[in-house]
């Protein structure tokens, strides 16, 4: 098995023969437009399988073999398990959030939109030293060991639930009806959920994720309510990035901007937010790293790596 990993790989002329490809992470270059991968897979022909990390692939890399297998979002989803996160639904008093760290494209065309637009009925992280956006200051939700950057925050040793435990749940996340979700692949049609969904469940909020390809068709397929008769996420489909996002955020502006019309909805559908925490629990993306483990034994390899129970 050769582990890659995602953001950082670059071919370098490496040989391969028949060899398990495990790819940690996303794996889109945004600077050079390309799947630095694929050079690896050109250069060496032969019997080879992709292993995903993440919920589907429908770009180059999908005439390859491969499988699907989320085993880092399996982890987190344990990890948020064990920290018993506590939700509190009642005391809603904003329209929407996001929480904004790495300043990636999507981010980063997120920030304009919500200053153009004035939309200021909201909560949101932004730990950065500067912000360039007059009406979005930068917030300061820290533990105290973090390490910040010109734009974007080290969390050295402390996992995503508890960060989300001590200072974004009942700060940023739960007192909002929907979440603005910014996950890491755009350009790219990956479909990539991370611990930033995760915590917009838990949070009771309607999903809105700005820029992703088809994410609301992966939550469908794994048995997640994405609310589609509030949230229109037709955005979701479509083939130019730009436009995705744009759309993500114009066919769903009155949910960011009519509080009572999203906290009466949330009101009403709590048991439907339940029923999304309760897959969380029972962490379906496990679910779904185990069957691939008993259809090909072999991946069992990557499982341990992340010291999944499969």
């Amino acid at each position: 098995m050769l582990r890659i990993s995602g953001p950082t790989y670059r071919f370098t002329g490496e040989r391969i023969h028949n060899e398990i490809v495990y790819i940690d992470d996303h794996c889109y270059d945004e600077e050079s437009q390309s799947f630095p991968v694929q050079q690896l897979l050109v250069n060496n022909p032969g019997k080879h399988l992709l292993v995903f990390d993440h919920l589907g692939h429908d770009d180059v890399l999908a005439v390859y073999p491969h499988v699907i297998m989320p085993v880092y979002l399996a982890d987190e989803t344990e990890s948020f398990r064990k920290h018993k996160i506590q939700p509190n639904w009642l005391n809603k008093t904003h329209c929407f959030n996001f929480m904004i760290n790495k300043p990636r494209l999507n981010r980063v065309r997120l920030l304009e939109h919500v200053e153009q637009h004035q939309l200021t009925n909201r909560l949101y992280a932004l730990p950065w030293r500067h912000s360039d956006y007059a009406s979005i200051p930068v917030t300061d939700y820290r533990m105290g060991e973090e390490v910040v950057m010109d734009r974007g925050v080290k969390n050295r040793h402390y996992p995503n639930a508890l960060t989300y435990q001590l200072l974004l749940q009942r700060q940023v996340f739960e007192p909002t009806c929907v979440s603005l979700i910014t996950e890491p692949c755009y350009l790219e049609r990956e479909i990539m959920i991370t611990e930033k969904t995760i915590m917009a469940i838990y949070a009771g909020t309607l999903p809105v994720w700005i820029g992703g390809w088809r994410l609301p068709d992966a939550m469908r397929d794994l048995g997640f309510d994405v609310f589609d008769d509030i949230v229109d996420h037709s955005y979701s489909t479509l083939a130019d990035p730009v436009e995705r996002l744009d759309q993500a955020l114009v066919l769903n502006q009155h949910l960011l901007t009519d509080f009572e019309l999203t906290r009466d909805f949330i009101a009403r559908n709590h048991n439907r937010l339940q029923h999304n925490v309760d897959l969380v629990e029972q962490n379906v993306f496990l679910d779904l790293v185990k069957k691939q483990v008993q259809l090909m034994p072999e991946l069992r390899d990557i499982a341990d790596l992340w010291g999944l129970d499969v």
